[in-house]
């Protein structure tokens, strides 16, 4: 009897030690979960704070009708028919053109005209438009270069049908004879021709001419260039005043305006 009385004592002596052991190894574990989770807070709250600073605002542009005019605020409807707001201060440039006839065209004016055709760099054209500018500084400034959109081939499917887009002829105006306007231009490269330009009774002439805050009216076609605020304001630094045609504004302003 006294040898079946020590197994079960050291049986249960074996089995607090294994218990305790487990114990302990639990509470290990716990005491390594619960500090997991504040490395993984701190690395969440570092990245959300990186993303939140706002976008920097960038160069816009903004064409339509005026719709409305209040103080220093003008409401434009575009010509996809959305509305914009464009703002101006006392520093705005702001230019306007006007009807002109062919005795605005004089030598050392700038022009750009609009031909009924296109017709090849340096021979004669016939102008639909002609739009009249002081020079600046004595000299004609030159438009940024164009794409090449308008020399690649039409899609397949497209009408073969629609004419070419007849390319502007800008420069100065070397002389002034009876129907013929001599431009002096200048080709990518710096080089000069004479490019002769006849007008008759249906070329229509408009002038480039400064103006003031008292020009901006509803009614007339608005191309305005500055920055947007926060809001989707345009800021203007330029804005260029041009008729309407029967309440709209057809087309784009001509490049390098």
């Amino acid at each position: 009897m006294s040898v079946s009385f020590h197994v079960p004592r050291f049986t249960r002596f074996a089995i607090l030690t294994v218990s305790g052991a487990a114990a302990l190894s639990i509470a290990a574990c716990g005491s390594s979960n619960n500090a997991s989770p504040t490395s993984t807070s701190t690395s969440t709250s570092t990245v959300t704070s990186t993303t939140t600073s706002p976008a920097p605002a960038g160069e816009a542009k903004v064409s339509g009708l005026i719709a409305s005019v209040a103080g220093n605020s003008i409401q434009v409807t575009k010509e996809d028919n959305g509305q914009a707001a464009v703002n101006f201060t006392s520093t705005t440039k702001i230019t306007e053109a006007l009807p002109a006839t062919l005795t605005d065209v004089t030598t050392g004016s700038c022009v750009t005209v609009r031909p009924t055709s296109q017709a090849a760099q340096g021979q004669p054209v016939t102008a639909a438009a002609v739009r009249v500018s002081p020079s600046v500084n004595g000299t004609c400034p030159q438009p940024k270069a164009a794409g090449p959109g308008s020399s690649s081939p039409a899609p397949s499917g497209s009408p073969t049908t629609a004419p070419a887009q007849a390319q502007p002829v800008r420069g100065a105006v070397a002389s002034v004879t009876g129907n013929t306007i001599t431009v002096t231009t200048t080709d990518a490269s710096g080089n000069t021709q004479q490019t002769p330009v006849t007008v008759d009774d249906k070329t229509k002439y408009t002038k480039q001419s400064s103006a003031n805050t008292d020009a901006i009216t509803a009614g007339k076609c608005l191309n305005a260039r500055g920055t947007l605020d926060n809001a989707g304001t345009l800021q203007a630094t330029t804005i260029n005043l041009r008729p309407a045609t029967d309440g709209k504004c057809p087309g784009m302003p001509p490049r390098g305006h």
